[in-house]
This record gives structure tokens, C-alpha cells and sequence, in this order.
């Protein structure tokens, strides 16, 4: 069974601020998979994504630790794609029993990378929390995706988990 919907992220003043969302379900035995996506323009301050990200995951119940994670793992990558990129940004999101899966395109080629932030810097520090906070993450499309991957049940990202080796990265 799938269903689709066509609505409008929650704007202040009912201002679509060029963001278009199409939200689909799909169901499957035995798992069932939600996806959404999201296309908007890149402005520089576009709250549209982090309320409307939040608003998703938790119409799909998906506990509180994950969902937040993937809220500033979303807010990172929309940022970057805007400060970084060129053209509409595009978000989807991907959800089974396991794992958030969590894609943002735009339209360059130049490929997101980690960068060494400066005491004093204020940028080069997303995709670091992105890598913390993710099971995996990486560059797809010639450059113009990059992805994360939230687990939403037992598997906990390197930074997160109780137990870590000595080449675990450490946050």
C-alpha cells in the first residue's frame, strides 16, 4: 500500500519560504519504510526543514535520542548544501525498523568534506558532528548527495556507544 501527499512545511506568516514537500508511506510486510522529501530554495536562514524534519519524525514514532540526532544531522547538511551549494536543496528522508536514512542534493559537484575548524572559526565543525552522530555517512551523485545514516534501534553511531575502542573517534 503506498500513499502520497502533497502539503506545505509550517512557515511563519504562511510564507512557503519556496519549499515544496511531497511525504509518502509506503508499507510492506513484513517491514514497513517511510519517505519524505523536500525540495526548497537556498536561502540563507531556511527554518523550514528542522521543524518540518521534526513534525515527520514524530508522525513515524521514531524515539527521541535518533530523532534528535537526525534533526542536527539534517540541519548540518541543509546548511552546507546552502552555504556550500548551488541551486534547490532536496532532503529525503528514509525510514525502516533500523535505521534513518537521510539525503541532501543540490546541484554541485564539489563534494562535501571535512574541514579542521580553527579555535576561534566558526564553521568546519558539521560535517565532524554529522560523522559523530551518523552510523555512516559519505558523497554519492558525483558529488551532489550527501547522506547520512541514523540507527533507530539498537546500533548506536561510534560516538555514541558505552564501549569504545581507542580508534573510535571520541566527541
Amino acid at each position: 500500500m503506498t500513499t502520497h501527499r502533497t502539503a506545505s512545511p509550517p512557515r511563519p506568516g504562511g510564507d512557503d519560504g519556496g519549499a515544496h514537500v511531497v511525504g509518502a508511506a509506503t508499507a510492506r510486510c513484513p517491514l514497513a519504510s517511510h519517505v519524505f522529501e523536500m525540495a526548497m530554495e537556498p536561502i540563507d536562514v531556511h527554518v523550514a526543514e528542522r521543524r518540518t524534519t521534526a513534525t515527520v519524525l514524530k508522525q513515524w514514532s521514531l524515539p527521541e535520542v535518533p530523532a534528535e540526532d537526525a534533526r542536527l544531522v539534517v540541519s548540518e547538511l541543509v546548511s552546507n548544501a546552502i552555504i556550500h551549494g548551488s541551486g534547490d536543496v532536496r532532503l529525503r528522508l528514509r525510514h525502516d525498523d533500523r535505521e534513518l536514512r537521510i539525503r541532501v542534493t543540490d546541484d554541485s559537484t564539489a563534494p562535501a568534506r571535512r574541514r579542521r575548524a580553527g579555535a576561534a572559526g566558526l564553521g568546519g565543525r558539521g560535517l565532524h558532528l554529522v560523522a559523530c552522530l551518523s552510523l555512516r555517512w559519505g558523497v554519492a551523485d558525483g558529488g551532489r548527495t550527501t547522506y547520512a545514516v541514523i540507527p533507530t534501534l539498537t546500533e548506536a553511531p561510534p560516538c555514541r556507544r558505552t564501549t569504545q575502542s581507542s580508534t573510535e573517534p571520541t566527541c
